[in-house]
């Protein structure tokens, strides 16, 4: 009996012995297979930060520019683009304020901005701004090709510092997303007015022939000419500068205009000089755009008393001399 006892006792020790023996083995194997796995994906995303560290030293484009060279990168701004980013946002950067000490009324809460233009022209212009002594201009920016009125937009942050804003978009889907980008923001004085028109603005009105790109990370589009009337498009109105800027209550003074239209720079800005309208600064996007061109019409601004302030990402910025504005209105 004593024996059987024994034997009982040694088979349950031994029958321990490999349990164990195989749970370590299990564990080490997992930790192996993980720490491959882990080292695996370090090492993958070194290689694309690597990569990617690359790009940006030898591009000089925008950052949004080279990283849309990346389809995981276009798929994310696709779906925020459709209200992700204004959810993100709300969440996280407009949740954020600053307190301070005001000599009027005590303590007084301000909140922290983030620019969201393409290549940082708002701030560099904003900058510019606060240095003038006076301001002799409607606090207006008038954005030709809006898109979705947050992504690279250079009327989102004055939108959001009080200004009001017209918004043109040949995009109703696009446009539709900009009203509710701006859900919040269109409402914060008396004298501040949102418009958002669904037209382009060209040399004529009437009727435009609109080819929208099927990418939802650019959304761009252009003028269908006579030749390409087999092509998908869609009808939209189209606006002289002339009708446009009657329609609207353009002032002939106002602060930022941003024309952002595929090619058609040239024959818009020249409308808004020629009819005498003087915003303080031109954000011109030139991307389909010859040399000759850009010379062309930084050339028909000089004359018109701009200079070229400053060159950020695509975007040529152009900034009017406000001692001028007295001499336009006599």
């Amino acid at each position: 009996m004593a024996t059987f006892k024994m034997w009982r006792h040694s088979k349950y020790i031994r029958s321990c012995k490999y349990i164990i023996r195989g749970c370590i083995i299990i564990t080490i194997v997992c930790v192996i297979i993980e720490l491959l796995f882990i080292n695996t994906l370090i090492l993958f995303s070194l290689m694309q930060v690597k990569h990617l560290i690359n790009d940006f030293s030898s591009s000089h484009l925008s950052i949004i520019a080279t990283l849309a060279r990346y389809n995981s990168f276009r798929h994310i701004v696709a779906q925020g683009k459709d209200e992700g980013f204004k959810y993100l946002i709300d969440n996280t950067i407009a949740r954020i304020y600053m307190e301070h000490e005001s000599e009027n009324c005590g303590k007084t809460i301000s909140r922290l901005g983030f620019d969201v233009s393409s290549a940082g022209e708002f701030l560099f212009i904003l900058e510019q701004m606060q240095r003038q002594k006076a301001e002799p201009w409607k606090k207006l920016v008038v954005e030709i090709g809006a898109n979705d009125g947050l992504l690279s937009s250079n009327s989102y942050n004055f939108i959001q510092m009080g200004w009001s804003a017209i918004l043109v978009e040949p995009q109703r889907d696009q446009l539709d997303l900009a009203k509710k980008n701006h859900d919040g923001l269109t409402n914060q004085h008396q004298d501040q007015s949102v418009h958002y028109v669904h037209a382009v603005i060209s040399d004529h009105d009437g009727q435009e022939k609109l080819h929208v790109s099927a990418d939802l990370f650019s959304m761009q589009s252009r003028i269908v000419s006579e030749e390409e009337q087999d092509s998908n498009y869609v009808e939209v109105p189209s606006y002289s500068v002339k009708t446009f800027v009657s329609k609207y209550k353009v002032p002939k003074h106002f602060g930022v205009l941003s024309i952002d239209v595929e090619g058609m720079e040239d024959k818009i800005i020249r409308q808004w000089v020629e009819h005498g309208f003087r915003p303080i600064y031109i954000i011109l996007e030139f991307v389909h755009r010859t040399h000759e061109s850009q010379v062309a019409i930084t050339d028909l601004l000089i004359e018109k008393g701009y200079t070229l302030f400053g060159i950020k990402g695509f975007n040529f910025i152009y900034e009017y001399d406000t001692n001028l504005i007295d001499k336009d209105d006599n």
